[in-house]
């Protein structure tokens, strides 16, 4: 009898411990500009900011054990949602902040160990993640994505926008993007499609790059890799001038003359002009292949 009732004194105590490094439920909500700015900052768990056709900025999710406030204030056309530490924490799972805002809002997110993904944001955005995945929607606003060791995502409705994005070793995926896209990796692969591509200029280390759209009459395509191999998958005439370069792998090409075997060294290139334009195409890679097509 008594060690049952020592069971249950033990548990009574350590109950109150457990409740006390429990997950914080949290559910904030403030006014906020329809043209204004949303900017988060976390450090380890996600983000999810959707657009809406309010008026404010609603905040809920769930505050890690580690965390000592959430900070939701407005200051002038901004707001601003910040998950403060505790001192000297360095441990604790993850903050979950799932966020609701104008449509019409900017949206400047970063965070350490953090996934992020936003749907419905209609301004411009600039998402930072260090060892998290950036998944976004886009529009006709330009873009600033980077992560340093995962991948970034973008899915677009083709209007013409200023995209750029950065992954060390990450994969970079972009689709129904328009306009200029600039983007980069080291360690992973760079793969676009894009409809209505103005300049692009897309490049990675060790990672393939692949681009596959339309050339407008003014068209500047850029691929480069050091080591991946390079594919590019053209609709239409595909008229532009063609500069193909790779010094130890293969080009082939589905469309142009034939590619020249070189005398003299591994190095293989091919240069025409494919129709009447303006457009320009460039490719170059050290140890891999260009695939060159058109549908």
């Amino acid at each position: 009898m008594n060690q049952r009732l020592c069971l249950v004194a033990a548990v009574a105590m350590l109950a109150p411990l457990g409740a006390a490094f429990s997950a914080t439920v949290i559910d904030r909500e403030i006014e906020a500009a329809a043209r204004g700015t949303l900017e988060v900052r976390n450090v380890a768990g996600s983000v999810s900011v959707e657009g809406s056709n309010g008026q404010t900025v609603h905040v809920t999710g769930t505050l890690a054990d580690n965390v000592e406030r959430l900070d939701v204030r407005r200051d002038g056309e901004r707001v601003i949602v910040d998950v403060v530490l505790r001192e000297n924490s360095h441990s604790g799972d993850g903050t979950i902040l799932k966020i609701s805002a104008p449509r019409a809002s900017d949206l400047e997110v970063s965070t350490v160990s953090a996934d992020i993904t936003a749907a419905g944001i209609e301004g411009e955005q600039r998402l930072k993640a260090v060892s998290g995945s950036i998944v976004t929607e886009a529009f006709a606003s330009d873009l600033d994505l980077s992560s340093v060791s995962g991948s970034v995502s973008a899915r677009g409705h083709d209007r013409a926008a200023m995209t750029r994005v950065r992954a060390i070793s990450g994969r970079v995926e972009l689709t129904g993007i328009a306009g200029e896209i600039r983007a980069e990796a080291v360690s992973g692969s760079v793969e676009v499609t894009a409809d209505a591509i103005e300049r692009a200029v897309l490049s990675s280390i060790s990672g393939s790059v692949s681009l596959r759209g339309a050339l407008t009459g003014d068209t500047r395509v850029e691929l480069t890799s050091t080591s991946g191999n390079l594919r590019l998958l053209f609709k239409g005439a595909a008229a532009a001038d063609y500069d193909l370069a790779s010094f130890s792998g293969p080009i082939k090409s589905c469309f142009g003359p034939p590619v020249t075997e070189p005398r003299n060294g591994p190095q293989r290139t091919q240069r025409f002009t494919e129709g009447e334009s303006d457009a320009r195409v460039h490719a170059s890679t050290m140890s891999g292949g260009i695939d060159l097509c058109r549908e």
